[in-house]
């Protein structure tokens, strides 16, 4: 082996050691035992960043309103910061026109590739809930469908700043949770949130940092964070860096922080993603946190046929799960449930605003701290080097001084 190699070599193998190491030496935090399920819910907002005072107010505005077969759709245009512009849509149930009671609302939190609050998994999804009695809000995340423009995959000023850029969604997604709980519509004893894939990561904090949802479920996303940390060896998506959080947390003690309130936790049994068997690792753990408050009857966990994604038969599952804890109307099975979706050009804003800014714009605000548009991670998380040329393509596509500096980012300081 050359010394170039060697020293990669070295350096890997240092975090891969430095990992196991805050692993072995990670307290034991139960979710049962109140006291310590404080301390996993400070702890989160502490890793995600998250203050009171940073967590903005929605402010919406309603552009249009398309009907659909047994529910219609709120096209919103919204401001959550000062300058901070997004869309929504709100799916709303025929049920609504007549109720005089507030019904249920479920929030969609989307995943983070392509078209956001339009991709047909999500709208068909939306749909069928809305049918089944409940209303459902969409809204775009940021960096995503009509928010494109602020910036998502290689964010790095959010943190610069002490924050993270998960941190960002998750407080704008507490700010729709209080928005919902000012609006009369619904009813705020049943609020639900549901999420895949990246919405499956904000779900996942949503069971630790929220206590106004009444049910959830996480998927395409139940795992470890030692996982995602150390064999995920390829440039990381910035939502899916979470800084310091390895040898403090793991996933499985944010999901049992939910109990004893209604979880549903799924996954596809050939996601490539995510291994099969370290979710079912992370389902016992969870099961026990359920019965350890007597509540291992409102913990459902299950891997279904198929990859990643949503498709019609788990989005049925889905549906059933939310049936039942919020007093919808059955799941209807149906072979195809994307029929009656918008297409992908139909968005809530004609023009963003011109003085809209960036994520990393909103971050400096927020901290009031001021960085160089050119920062990068590893200057954020500099990586202990051993000589080697810290420019070269690792394996995955990306160089390996962005690996180790991830590394770094993930591991408790």
């Amino acid at each position: 082996m050359n010394d170039e190699h060697a020293s990669w070599f070295d350096a890997y193998d240092y975090y891969e050691r430095r990992i196991a190491t805050a692993i072995a030496k990670m307290p034991m935090r139960k979710p049962w035992v109140p006291a310590q399920r404080q301390e996993i819910v400070n702890l989160a907002r502490k890793s995600l960043g998250i203050r009171e005072e940073y967590i903005p107010s929605i402010q919406i505005d309603h552009v249009r309103i398309v009907p659909k077969n047994e529910c219609s759709i709120q096209f919103l245009t919204f401001r959550s910061w000062v300058d901070v512009y997004g869309a929504a849509h709100l799916y709303v149930p025929e049920q609504a026109k007549n109720s005089k009671q507030p019904l249920p609302l479920i929030l969609l939190c989307c995943g983070h590739g392509g078209h956001g609050k339009l991709n047909p998994g999500y709208q068909a999804a939306a749909i069928r809930l809305a049918r089944q009695g409940a209303y459902v809000l969409v809204p775009d995340v940021m960096g995503h469908g009509e928010r494109h423009g602020m910036g998502h995959a290689s964010v790095v000023h959010p943190f610069a700043c002490g924050i993270s850029f998960q941190g960002l969604i998750a407080m704008e997604t507490l700010a729709w949770i209080e928005w919902a709980l000012q609006d009369s519509r619904f009813d705020e004893s049943r609020l639900g949130a549901i999420g895949n894939s990246g919405g499956g990561t904000l779900t996942c904090f949503l069971a630790a940092i929220s206590d106004k949802l009444a049910v959830l479920s996480s998927s395409g996303y139940p795992s470890t964070f030692e996982y995602v940390a150390r064999c995920k060896e390829r440039g990381h998506c910035s939502c899916n860096i979470i800084p310091d959080i390895v040898g403090e947390l793991e996933m499985w003690q944010l999901y049992g922080a939910f109990a004893p309130k209604p979880l549903f936790l799924f996954q596809g049994d050939l996601d490539r993603i995510f291994p099969q068997d370290l979710f079912y690792t992370v389902m016992r753990k969870v099961k026990y946190a359920y019965a350890e408050v007597g509540a291992e009857q409102w913990f459902q966990y299950a891997a279904y046929p198929g990859t990643h994604s949503w498709d019609s038969y788990r989005r049925m599952k889905l549906s059933e799960f939310m049936a039942e804890h919020l007093g919808l109307l059955p799941a209807e099975e149906m072979e195809d449930d994307t029929r009656d979706v918008l297409d992908e050009s139909q968005h809530c804003w004609e023009t963003v605003p011109e003085h809209a800014i960036t994520t990393n714009e909103l971050a400096m605000r927020l901290s009031g701290k001021r960085f160089p548009d050119d920062v990068q991670l590893w200057d954020v998380y500099p990586p202990k080097q051993t000589g080697a040329p810290i420019d070269e393509a690792a394996l995955l596509n990306c160089s390996h001084r962005q690996v180790l500096a991830q590394f770094e980012a993930f591991l408790k300081k």
